[in-house]
């Protein structure tokens, strides 16, 4: 028996020849991380379910990869939508009673940032997304590199050391003296999605960057001229160093949202538009997957008042792009609360809206990943 194992046995005094064999126990070693990827299989719409007729995305924008820390993939996820005349996917859902848990949560806003051919109203399409699980220390550089790029994702030092190999990782660090960033203002967004670039480079004695280069990018060439050009700029203390590496990323420009019909809002109670009626404000609270993405969204509800103010009996009326944003919605709304009432209020109708000012979808600083600790 190997260390650290242990053995579980029944003793059977009455029956000794029957003792069943010792079991053994052995403890569980630590899981390894996983890249977990969801691939979009084929497209179809209205009533036919001949894959022949599945229907091609012009940009077929794939969810984010996340890490999870277990052998067992989720299971896949089928949603159904319709596509809009602007070729966006809208009314996105998830078929039956699927619930989309943490790692899923990245599928509708990438259907929603995804294309498909314009001019044309597609109804009752759907698509699966199969799970594909990677071990995380097997990772090939282009999927690491992709994965470092993903909003709150971060590299650490071995994934940089692939990407950008050298001795500028060892410690003492070269102190950063100067930094330069690049102009977003010169450079175009995509909807929905980042683009990144990753930079190599050199410090010399003087503490200047040399031999700048190009490492992993997402295809944008004016991103990647901008970034060289932004990390020739920099200076440090502490050189030589070789295989330095910095990554940037300009955010991904704002999909807005589908209209909202007009006079959704209409057939509510006109008893609860009372001025100064908030005694604990909503607070919105942004579908974070879909701010990643800086997508759009709002819902139609109706709810109950009682007289002491609280909010119940909520129901979503109508949501988009997807059904995400009436579940947010509700949580806002159960959040807030009414001044206290003379006599409660039913079948108040409201519409709550999500949107994103310009620069506030995937803001977040450079990472600097040889400099940072």
């Amino acid at each position: 028996m190997q260390a650290g194992a242990f053995i579980l046995s029944v003793l059977l005094a009455a029956a000794p020849q029957d003792m069943p064999p010792p079991i053994e126990v052995v403890p569980a070693g630590p899981v390894e991380r996983q890249i977990l990827q969801w691939q979009p299989g084929a497209v179809t719409c209205g009533d036919s379910g001949d894959p022949g007729a599945s229907l091609a995305a012009t940009t077929m924008v794939t969810p984010y990869m996340q890490t999870i820390s277990s052998q067992t993939p989720p299971r896949e996820i089928t949603l159904s939508f319709d596509i809009a005349a602007d070729g966006r996917a809208f009314n996105i859902r998830p078929t039956g009673t699927q619930h989309l848990r943490f790692d899923t949560r990245d599928i509708m806003p990438s259907l929603r940032a995804s294309r498909f051919a314009s001019g044309v109203v597609q109804r009752g399409c759907r698509v699966t997304y199969t799970p594909m699980l990677q071990p995380l220390a097997k990772a090939d550089v282009p999927t690491l590199a992709r994965f470092g790029a993903i909003p709150r994702h971060r590299l650490d030092a071995a994934g940089w050391q692939q990407i950008a190999p050298g001795n500028c990782r060892e410690r003492p660090r070269a102190a950063p003296l100067l930094r330069a960033y690049p102009d977003r203002r010169k450079l175009a967004m995509r909807e929905g999605e980042r683009s990144w670039s990753y930079v190599r480079y050199d410090i010399d004695a003087e503490g200047q960057p040399v031999n700048l280069a190009t490492a992993m990018s997402s295809g944008d060439a004016a991103l990647d001229a901008e970034v060289r050009s932004a990390a020739a700029q920099g200076r440090y203390a502490g050189g030589p160093r070789t295989g330095c590496g910095l990554l940037w990323w300009t955010p991904p420009a704002i999909i807005a949202a589908p209209p909202i019909p007009a006079g959704s809002d209409k057939d509510g109670n006109t008893a609860c538009e009372i001025p100064d009626r908030w005694a604990r404000e909503p607070v919105l609270t942004y579908p974070e997957f879909y701010r990643q993405r800086a997508i759009e969204g709002w819902a139609v509800v109706r709810y109950d008042v009682a007289t002491w103010g609280d909010i119940g009996e909520i129901k979503v009326l109508a949501a988009e792009p997807s059904s995400e944003f009436g579940e947010a919605a509700v949580n806002v709304l159960r959040r807030a609360r009414f001044k206290p009432l003379a006599n409660g209020l039913t079948g108040c109708v409201d519409r709550v809206r999500f949107t994103i000012r310009d620069g506030e979808g995937d803001a977040s600083p450079a990472e600097d990943g040889p400099a940072a600790d």
